[in-house]
């Protein structure tokens, strides 16, 4: 077997592989994304999606759109509006006591290089949110690898991103066992996107979480589908 093949087979796999070492069912979210671009470089973009907890409960669902601006072949700068229907459990029945509606903006900057058939990319995000029920200020820093399998039209990538939350309290970070204690959350992804044809893309990934002030982690099954106009 070619190594290609082999590589393309390790990254369809990984998902299904780890699921069944995980010790639940893995949370879901189904993710979509829908752009068209309004210029030479702007796009518009809308971005709802869907988070279901281990036990196919809902989670909460998001609503997202926004505009990307490529300012440069190596810079394109973003801002999104965000609403968000967190739903909210008893933690003895674990009935429903009710949802809390969030609402954010976000501005981010990313950048990214082509090295043969790898892509290197870079994603600076800060989320801050809105009316008073929602202080929250978060900086997330996020590194992703592609790998474009020639003959395929398989990508396979991976992901690693930090999340530093301006909520979180000293006394609470003291609590992280380990280096980088500014950084509360980690997450790492794998997956596989598909290119239907030009427009229509269509993604498979699985995503542990690791929330370090908790000391939790969350395993998560992610499908997407992204088309653009």
């Amino acid at each position: 077997m070619a190594m290609k093949t082999k590589l393309l087979l390790l990254f369809v796999l990984f998902p299904f592989t780890f699921s069944a070492y995980a010790q639940k069912f893995p949370a879901t979210w189904i993710e979509l994304g829908v752009s068209k671009k309004i210029g030479k470089n702007l796009k518009i973009e809308f971005n709802p999606e869907l988070r279901l907890l281990d036990s196919l409960k809902m989670d909460c669902y998001i609503l997202e759109g926004g505009l990307s601006y490529k300012l440069h072949k190596y810079l394109t700068l973003a801002s999104y509006y965000r609403y968000e229907e967190v739903y909210k459990y008893k933690k003895k029945s674990g009935d429903l006591k009710g949802t809390e509606s969030l609402s954010l903006l976000a501005f981010e900057a990313k950048t990214g290089i082509d090295v043969k058939r790898f892509n290197f990319q870079f994603r600076l995000r800060f989320t801050q949110g809105l009316f008073n029920n929602n202080n929250a200020s978060e900086i997330r820093y996020r590194f992703k690898i592609d790998y474009d399998l020639k003959k395929y039209k398989l990508i396979p990538y991976a992901s690693v991103e930090f999340f530093h939350d301006y909520l979180v309290f000293p006394v609470e970070r003291e609590n992280i066992s380990g280096q980088f204690k500014g950084i509360d959350k980690i997450r790492y992804t794998a997956g596989v996107s598909y290119a239907i044809n030009k427009n229509n893309e269509a993604t498979i990934f699985y995503r542990i979480q690791d929330n370090r002030i908790k000391d939790q982690t969350a395993n998560i099954l992610g499908l997407g589908y992204s088309f653009d106009f």
